[in-house]
């Protein structure tokens, strides 16, 4: 069970990973406004602590969705509602 659950939280963190383009620009535009040398650490350091704080509060929800048994019901219907506003963002004129 807590197997499943840890591959299930690292798969959902590395897709998360993968997809969040907005993160890369935050960080390299933060990181052009340094000088050359210093772009690296503050680069690697950017999409660390990104990653850490990704995992991280993945994790934390996943706990308490878990524990709460009343939040997987109000989770889905935020998810539900999400997608929704998603595919009505993208279909409206």
């Amino acid at each position: 069970m807590t197997r499943t659950i840890l591959f299930s939280i690292a798969a959902i963190a590395f897709t998360d990973i993968a997809l969040q383009l907005d993160n890369a620009l935050a960080i390299s535009s933060v990181a052009s406004t340094v000088p050359p040398q210093s772009r690296l650490p503050i680069l690697a350091g950017g999409v660390l602590l990104a990653a850490l704080c990704l995992f991280g509060f993945t994790l934390i929800g996943s706990q308490l969705i878990d524990r709460i048994a009343w939040l997987k019901p109000v989770a889905g219907l935020a998810l539900f509602v999400i997608g929704g506003k998603l595919v009505y963002d993208y279909f409206r004129p």
